[in-house]
């Protein structure tokens, strides 16, 4: 009797019904648990592929390799976040990693992460126009700039760079450009007397957030560029000083960082740490509530400190584009809560290894959510999205 008999028959023995049947959850989970084979490894995948074809007819096609869809109309990174959100619904939080990147480790293709009825799911964006499409505004966006400064005027965002070249008073010759949205200066997240604000690694919030520097003279005017409806003001880690894997396996967060962030935003601690314990086992859906029980004036110290202030706001989409100056007054005005919090255990569908909380503000919506980034199962990062009004 080979190797593969002896596994039969050992799985076989083990079933209710002394056979294995591919379609009973329990049996695939005594196959998983005692043998470790996942037989619906990738499966969830090849749905979600599906689901998403279906929702976008003709853009994309089915690969031979489950954790991969081609990208048939060439579309951008956002375009197919879209389609994401249109095949598993609007709230549907996606990150992307661009290669190597994270746990993409393909050279080439971009790296799309969700939560799909529970089960993270994982697929690359195969062909096409699959690089960032944030990345790309920006380089169009310095290139224009470079351009004018040589006394071109061919531009690829006219509007864009005219507003820009009014608002600053440029002429051809008198401004340097300084890309610096590679850089990625870090934001993390620091607990003080007035609560958790993010901190700045530049020389100032504005030098930290900046993707485009004008320097003219001694003046400098720092630009931030986004592209797309919902966006990112923080991502900031929690793994190790707010939130130890341990401490939730153990039931309760002790952290006195950890206690202070789930304090701030009315979050139960036990129905946290339940949520990542008893993953694929529990609908938390049940505990999502609407509460005013939180503390308002350290969630405005919190999310004041993501907007932050003194810089300028370009935001591109496919209709058009909005530039505005980050002032305090509108910091202030954009940070102040005006509604309750949806605290959402589990994400939206409260089967996600993830908590959402949901609010707004007079100028945004916002949804701030703690969850694992790194493909694992406790918290690695709090994140807060925002979406103009």
């Amino acid at each position: 009797m080979d190797i593969l008999d002896k596994l039969i028959q050992e799985w076989s023995w083990r079933t209710e019904k002394g056979y294995p049947d591919l379609t009973n959850e329990d049996d695939l989970k005594i196959l998983k648990e005692v043998f470790g084979i996942n037989l619906n490894e990738g499966l969830k995948e090849k749905e979600a592929v599906r689901k998403i074809i279906a929702a976008d007819p003709g853009k994309y096609e089915k690969m031979s390799n489950d954790f991969r869809i081609a990208n048939k109309a060439k579309v951008s990174a956002e375009e197919f976040i879209e389609s994401i959100k249109k095949a598993f619904g609007e709230d549907t939080a996606v990150e992307m990693l661009p290669p190597r990147t994270g746990k993409n480790q393909s050279g080439k293709f971009n790296l799309f992460t969700f939560d799909a009825d529970g089960k993270e799911v994982s697929i690359y964006l195969a062909g096409g126009a699959s690089a960032n499409e944030g990345i790309k505004y920006e380089l169009q966006v310095a290139q224009d700039l470079h351009n004018y400064n040589k006394g071109e005027t061919d531009f690829m965002h006219k509007d864009v760079v005219e507003e820009i070249i009014q608002e600053f008073g440029l002429k051809p010759g008198n401004f340097e450009i300084k890309e610096e949205g590679k850089e990625n200066k870090k934001r993390p997240l620091k607990f003080t007397s007035e609560g958790p604000i993010i901190d700045y690694s530049g020389e100032s919030v504005a030098d930290t957030l900046t993707d485009l520097t004008i320097v003219k003279g001694s003046e400098k005017f720092y630009i931030s560029l986004k592209f797309g409806s919902t966006l990112t003001f923080f991502n900031a880690g929690v793994a190790v000083n707010t939130f130890p894997a341990e401490e939730i396996k153990a039931g309760k967060v002790t952290n006195p960082n950890g206690i202070a962030l789930l304090e701030m935003l009315g979050i139960d601690n036990e129905i946290f740490c339940r949520v990542f314990n008893e993953y694929e086992k529990t609908d938390f859906s049940q505990y999502h509530t609407t509460t005013n029980d939180f503390d308002q004036e350290k969630l405005f110290n919190l999310v004041h400190s993501g907007i932050g202030s003194g810089y300028y706001m370009l935001k591109g989409s496919k209709g058009g584009y909005s530039f505005y100056k980050v002032t305090e007054e509108y910091a202030k005005r954009a940070a102040t809560p005006t509604s309750g919090i949806n605290i959402q255990y589990g994400g939206s569908n409260g089967k996600g290894k993830r908590i959402d909380i949901v609010f707004e503000s007079a100028e945004y919506y916002f949804k701030v959510n703690i969850r694992n980034k790194q493909g694992g199962l406790y918290p690695s990062h709090i994140m807060c999205d925002y979406k103009k009004k």
